[in-house]
């Protein structure tokens, strides 16, 4: 990216992407989180940024096959970086969506997408205490929270309780020690529940 397009990309009044507009995100960047967990960064074809509220989702529009697919994704990113946007997927046996994020999504393609929405949100009840409780893929909702919080160097107390298979499940653990390292009012502790 040249400077003058990273310093336009910089600029605070940019638009806001708006999926009744131009429903088409491109995938920018894969992240192998677990063995079974990727998480996918989009932003618009065009300079916009994104506005949404940490916990809503998205709903991608896929092609799978000779089938038009809708699967909902809750936003894992924060608001607080709007550059981009990112889900968070766990590959399931037999699931037609995850399999095929996982096998063939890659940086450069292109989804439609619409969104955001959803009320499961800590804007919308805010609090000086959180207890975040998640399992599995469910983490990725409270992850956006748990980043707004940081980024905004929030004094919120937050304990944020993570359940998982096995310690190598554990989605964004390296994150997750860093924050509880360096926010001193957010704890995190894993619970590793037998499979």
């Amino acid at each position: 990216m040249s400077t003058s397009a990273v310093s336009a990309a910089l600029q605070p009044d940019l638009p806001v992407w708006n999926c009744e507009e131009n429903d088409i995100l491109i995938c920018r960047h894969v992240v192998q989180e677990t063995h079974d967990v990727r998480t996918f960064f989009f932003s618009p074809p065009t300079t916009h940024i994104f506005r949404f509220e940490p916990g809503q989702f998205l709903t991608l529009q896929l092609k799978v096959g000779d089938h038009t697919l809708h699967r909902c994704y809750t936003i894992s990113s924060p608001p607080t970086r709007p550059h981009t946007i990112s889900v968070t997927s766990k590959r399931v046996a037999g699931g037609p969506v995850s399999n095929w994020l996982h096998d063939h999504l890659r940086p450069g393609m292109s989804v439609q997408a619409t969104g955001p929405m959803g009320d499961f949100t800590s804007v919308q009840h805010p609090s000086e205490k959180y207890l975040f409780l998640s399992g599995g893929s469910g983490i990725t909702p409270l992850m956006s929270m748990a980043r707004t919080h940081a980024d905004l160097a929030q004094d919120t107390d937050t304990i944020f309780v993570h359940a998982a298979r096995s310690p190598d499940d554990i989605i964004f653990r390296d994150e997750l020690e860093h924050l509880a390292a360096s926010f001193p009012h957010l704890s995190s502790t894993p619970a590793i529940i037998a499979a």
